[in-house]
């Protein structure tokens, strides 16, 4: 196939083309202009719904690590240093030298925004070696447009790490076609600062141009003169030599790196099957013509002796190979450590190339259909055997949103998402046979431009939907703690840490916060975490020397100055050392007990009555009513936990379905320490899963003196 810089029609000889005035110049960039302030408009305003961060704990964790940047010039999380993670969390942490939260994360998912679709650039460039001007600017915008372009309202790396990968694609292929000094420079050092935005995803970068270099010259002349004397034997001892190095290559490279080393050995059933569902999840989320073109341009007969061509499908080819061989280690490997997830975000840097090789095909005058039979059929298998993930939203696999969409709106089910994937697959094939008609390659790419953003609109309503509802739990002012401190050092005090998000999203609004502490050692990460000991009866607690302000949660009450309230969270300031006042255990956030909780109120020499609410108020239903069995009594540490010493009060009490009632137990000095207890709990429901006892309330009254 002749070269697109000479596709135009010849000039005649000696003729130069006409000059083009300024004003022409700049008329003929207006419509790049013009799209690319569409394209940011249109992310900018998703950016501007997306009312918190709600994908923890890695939004956090970047924002901790950009944050120590901002002040420190340092990687850390809650004042720990760590080693380097990405270039990404240095390109957002200018941003936090905002002072407001809120105008910081605006500027963040601004530049986020900014950033992800920079990738259409070397996309454009990509492209342009290959097939003309105006397919090249749709292989662009469509680039822009894939499901995965949903993480740029997210403080996640891959709003870096996609535009750089096109780059990567760009500078490498180049290099392999043109093999220039210069060439080798650029490829080789975006290569080794793909390492520096993602490792070790971004290894396969590196890994895929050494493989497509190995293959170009084993495939060029010198690889065929070296080849030309050699028998089957020959061949065959070469092949038995490869597979040695690559054996010894895994023993002692890489089985020490973990992922590689566990998935591998052990779990490589998983690998195959959590590496095909997220294949699937790309191919659905790309609308399957693009992969399809995308790997049936691996053979272009047309193209086959163009060494531009040759670079495209090498790295291409071995992008495919590294890049799917990393998406289903990682899945394997969480699986073990984490949850069982369909990892397509890995898999949304080969989204340009396959855009790219699409384009090519409908540009070809002759393609392989033999490939592109055996690729629909490898397709139409997928879909009908692996099944598909319609969580909603599902942050790992954005591609099934546009499943979601037709089993949420239209009540489809899996056997009609199958018929409809399998009929697009044949609309699909049918605009590949009727390329040459210049409409089907327009109606073609818009459908399929229609198709990704519906998965990315899907995405981002659905993280905006439950971003909002973590919203409506917040209070009015987001970062209340920062206006009471005015800068001062905060740490969190909380138990019994079952639902950390609460946590995260109030650390997230107040940068105060610079330590998570809980009593039973419950504090989630990432970042350091502390549990202070109780180490003496009157509560006093170590670990907590010269901080001035602590905020408790969850049933933590302190002896000092209170500060500020909202819902469970009290804001204390240091008075003297830090004590607790009063602790619960096993209370829900909603007042409901399980079979078990306890209450301790440690300020020590006080003389009252302990007040008790149990309540059913909340129930109707038919369980038998609840007996409690309220057991009173001095405190003392074991193990530097509250715990009953000497029992000066046991009762027991009855508490009827819808019913309410106070227990009063007098109490002669404190501290003191109650045990409430259900041996029956309200059986579960599918409502509610939990063991519950009764709604309680504890309060100690101090006697009037």
């Amino acid at each position: 196939m002749t070269d697109t810089a000479s596709a135009a029609p010849a000039r005649a000889a000696g003729s130069q083309p006409p000059a083009r005035s300024v004003a022409g110049r700049l008329f003929g960039v207006l419509p790049a202009i013009g799209i690319a302030f569409a394209v940011v408009t249109f992310y900018f305003v998703e950016a501007w719904t997306r009312k918190t961060p709600w994908v923890f704990t890695d939004e956090l964790e970047w924002t901790q690590i950009s944050r120590a940047i901002a002040t420190t010039g340092h990687a850390a999380r809650r004042g720990q240093p760590i080693f380097f993670k990405s270039l990404y969390a240095y390109v957002i942490a200018p941003c936090w030298w905002i002072h407001s939260n809120a105008a910081a994360y605006a500027a963040v998912k601004y530049v986020n925004a900014i950033v992800m679709s920079l990738a259409a650039i070397p996309t454009y460039f990509l492209a342009r070696m290959f097939v003309s001007r105006r397919s090249a600017a749709a292989v662009a915008v469509l680039s822009i447009a894939i499901p995965g372009m949903s993480y740029a309202a997210a403080i996640v790396p891959e709003v870096l790490a996609y535009p750089w990968y096109a780059l990567c694609s760009w500078l490498i292929v180049r290099c392999l076609a043109r093999r220039a000094r210069l060439d080798y420079a650029l490829a080789a050092g975006a290569s080794v600062v793909a390492g520096l935005i993602r490792w070790p995803q971004f290894s396969t970068v590196s890994a895929a141009f050494l493989i497509a270099l190995a293959a170009l010259w084993v495939t060029g002349p010198r690889g065929r003169a070296l080849r030309a004397g050699w028998s089957r034997g020959d061949h065959f001892a070469a092949v038995i030599l490869l597979a040695g190095v690559l054996i010894l290559f895994n023993r002692v490279i890489l089985q020490h790196e973990p992922i590689w080393q566990v998935s591998t050995q052990y779990w490589k059933n998983r690998m195959f099957d959590l590496g095909l569902k997220a294949g699937l999840a790309f191919i659905v989320g790309m609308g399957i013509l693009p992969v399809v073109g995308g790997f049936a341009s691996l053979r272009l007969p047309d193209w086959r002796g163009d060494p531009r061509y040759r670079a495209f499908a090498a790295y291409f080819g071995a992008s495919i190979l590294c890049v799917g061989i990393y998406t289903a280690l990682k899945a394997a490997f969480l699986s073990t450590i984490f949850a069982t997830l369909t990892e397509e975000r890995n898999l949304i840097y080969l989204s340009p190339m396959m855009l790219v090789g699409t384009a090519m095909v409908f540009e070809a005058r002759r393609i392989d259909w033999r490939v592109v039979a055996a690729v629909s059929a490898f397709v139409v298998w997928l879909i009908y055997d692996k099944p598909f993930q319609l969580d909603f939203p599902y942050f790992e696999a954005p591609g099934f949103a546009i499943l979601a969409v037709f089993t949420r709106h239209f009540q489809w089910t899996v056997e009609d998402l199958r018929l409809a994937l399998v009929l697009t697959l044949a609309v699909g094939l049918l605009a590949l046979r009727l390329r040459t008609i210049r409409a089907v390659g327009v109606v073609a790419a818009t459908l399929v431009c229609a198709w990704m953003l519906t998965s990315e609109i899907a995405t981002t309503v659905g993280s905006d939907d439950y971003a909002t509802q973590f919203r409506n739990n917040l209070p009015a002012q987001l970062d209340w703690i920062d206006q009471r401190v005015h800068g001062a050092r905060v740490t969190y005090l909380g138990q019994e840490i079952k639902d950390p998000n609460g946590l995260f999203l109030t650390e997230f609004w107040n940068r105060s916060i610079k330590r998570v502490d809980s009593l039973d050692g419950s504090a989630p990460g990432p970042g350091p975490t502390y549990a202070p000991q109780i180490v003496s009866a009157d509560g006093n607690l170590d670990g907590l020397g010269g901080v001035p302000y602590v905020v408790a949660d969850n049933g933590v009450t302190l002896q000092a100055k209170v500060v500020d309230r909202w819902k469970q969270l009290t804001l204390y300031h240091a008075t003297g050392p830090w004590r607790l006042l009063e602790s619960e255990q096993q209370v829900y956030s909603d007042g409901w007990v399980p079979g078990w909780s306890t209450f301790t109120y440690f300020k020590p020499g006080q003389k009252g009555t302990l007040e008790v609410t149990l309540a059913r108020t909340g129930y109707h239903g038919d369980a038998p009513a609840g007996r409690a069995l309220l057991t009173t009594g001095t405190v003392k540490l074991v193990n530097q936990q509250a715990k009953l010493a000497k029992i000066i009060d046991q009762r027991r009490a009855v508490v009827a379905n819808g019913s309410s009632q106070v227990v009063k137990i007098p109490v002669a000095r404190t501290p003191v320490r109650l045990v409430l207890s259900f041996p029956r709990t309200i059986p579960r429901s599918p409502s509610d899963p939990r063991d519950l006892g009764a709604q309680v309330n504890f309060r100690f009254v101090p006697a009037k003196r």
